[in-house]
Parts: C-alpha cells; structure tokens; sequence
C-alpha cells in the first residue's frame, strides 16, 4: 500500500531576508499549506487504515499461533467430555482434530466429522481429491 508522501515547500520566510524577498516567500509558504494540509491528513487515514489492517492480520496471525500450539499439544483421544476449541489426536489415524463444539465423545475424532474439525490440511486435500475423482469418474 502507497501512503502519500507530503509536500515539501518550496519556499520558507526567513527573517533574515531583504523585506520584498521575505514578502515574496510568505506568500509562496501560505500558498502550499493547504495542499501541505490535504497531504497531511490524506496520509493520516492510509496510516489508519494500514493500522487497522496490521491489527487484523496479527489478531489472525495469534488465532492461527493458537491453534497451531494447542494441536501440537494435542493430547491423545480417550472417550469422554470436551470443550469447544479442545484438540486431540486420534489413535487410529494419528491426526490431530478440534472439538466444534462441548459435548461427550464416544467416537474416535477420524469417525466423527459433525463434532471434530480435521486440523490437516494434506489430510483434507486428499480427502476433497478422492472425492472430486470419484464425482469425476461418475461423470465421464
């Protein structure tokens, strides 16, 4: 994203100078400033609005951190009561899966997609592959 770069002047007063050239600057300088002041606050909104889209990339970025660690510290899958957001790994397939939702689990997580989100994306892709083979070879 380009964020607009503010005029410099051309001219700046100095109380140094001969009074016609010192005239001649001031009015110059006062010519600029309100494209100096549209610069300014064109800059300030693409600033704000870059700032507001590094605060959604990094809250997606830590949503991401976050499930990432806890399917690393997935506990192995046992029947019993979890929580939405809780990861396990399966034992018969050995991929790592995330509760929906709370409920009871008396299916291994591999089983039982309407309660577990498959946290595999290779796993997912071969699945979404086998399926769009197999509606391919129906079709031809």
């Amino acid at each position: 994203m380009a964020i607009t770069t503010i005029p410099s002047f051309t001219k700046v007063p100095n109380r140094s100078q001969a009074p016609s050239t010192f005239s001649d600057d001031v009015d110059t300088y006062h010519s600029e400033i309100p494209a100096f002041i549209d610069a300014s606050n064109q800059q300030a909104q693409e600033v704000n609005a870059a700032a507001e889209q590094v605060a959604t990339q990094a809250a997606t970025v830590a949503e991401a951190s976050a499930a990432f660690e806890s399917g690393v510290n997935a506990d192995r899958w046992a029947a019993g009561d979890y929580s939405e957001g809780d990861a396990v790994w399966s034992p018969s397939d050995g991929l790592t899966y995330r509760a929906k939702a709370d409920f009871t689990s008396a299916i291994d997580p591999a089983a039982d997609p309407v309660n577990w989100h498959n946290l595999n994306p290779v796993a997912q892709a071969k699945d979404e592959m086998t399926r769009l083979a197999l509606v391919f070879a129906a079709n031809f």
